[in-house]
């Protein structure tokens, strides 16, 4: 008489409201152990259609299994159409388990709704989400209120004085008080290209004020009246000329 009232109940859902129905689904809106679940489905595909072979309904199977890839064994799972189901066998080794994953009227295109389906089910039973469950863990039971009042508090914690310091940070670098820049200290060449490059700066300097004082000769001439005024030029442009060129990078190098 249950199982009947259930298969009513899955007839109803998948044929009235057209709802995608999952052994997930139907599990938690049923308060069924997942294997329950599963055998309902298979049940209720073979029945529908044993009393209509016409029948619009599409299902989906969940097929796990060894097969050899690139050379090396491995382990597959697959949630595949029913059109394709034997096509995934057929590259298995061996096939571990095969199960009806979900009901529907319409043929789905891709896996989107299935996972949309099982995401709102297991969202809205949180705090019971393996009850149901093949898989069972002792240990893991949800935590008391102090428990989660303390971690919610440390958490609160840590992410405030990470706050504090990157506001810390971005106020250093704010409306120019950041830190000083480091002064480029200009490196001088060595080796050869060094010996060289001193060398030219002290003969630099040299010249400059052999210049400065023939210069100063050469005023001191013309103010005297010991020079022509077109002889004093003429000496001021060949010293400056002289600095000039000595002064060019080209000879620096």
């Amino acid at each position: 008489m249950a199982d009947q009232l259930y298969l009513e109940n899955i007839d109803e859902f998948v044929t009235d409201q057209n709802k995608i129905v999952t052994y997930k689904w139907l599990s938690y809106t049923l308060g069924v152990h997942v294997n329950q679940a599963k055998q309902m489905l298979y049940d209720y595909v073979e029945r529908k259609r044993k009393e209509n072979s016409g029948a619009q309904l599409h299902v989906t199977y969940l097929v796990s299994g060894s097969l050899i890839q690139n050379g090396h064994s491995c382990h597959k799972v697959a949630v595949v159409r029913e059109d394709k189901l034997e096509a995934v066998k057929s590259k298995l080794a061996v096939t571990a388990s095969i199960h009806v994953y979900s009901i529907q009227k319409a043929m789905l295109k891709d896996s989107g709704p299935l996972f949309n389906t099982d995401y709102d089910i297991l969202k809205s039973n949180l705090q019971n989400c393996s009850k149901f469950s093949a898989i069972q863990c002792a240990a893991a039971v949800p935590r008391s209120p102090a428990e989660s009042s303390s971690s919610s508090k440390k958490f609160e914690q840590s992410h405030l004085h990470m706050s504090s310091e990157t506001q810390a940070n971005n106020e250093l670098t704010t409306n120019g008080h950041g830190p000083p820049a480091s002064k480029q200290v200009s490196q001088q060449p060595k080796g050869i290209m060094g010996m060289f490059a001193s060398k030219a700066t002290a003969k630099t300097q040299e010249t400059n004020k052999e210049a400065k004082t023939e210069a100063k000769e050469v005023t001191n001439a013309s103010s005297a009246g010991i020079m022509s005024r077109a002889k004093a030029v003429a000496l001021y442009s060949k010293l400056y000329s002289k600095v000039d060129i000595l002064q060019n990078p080209f000879f620096l190098k």
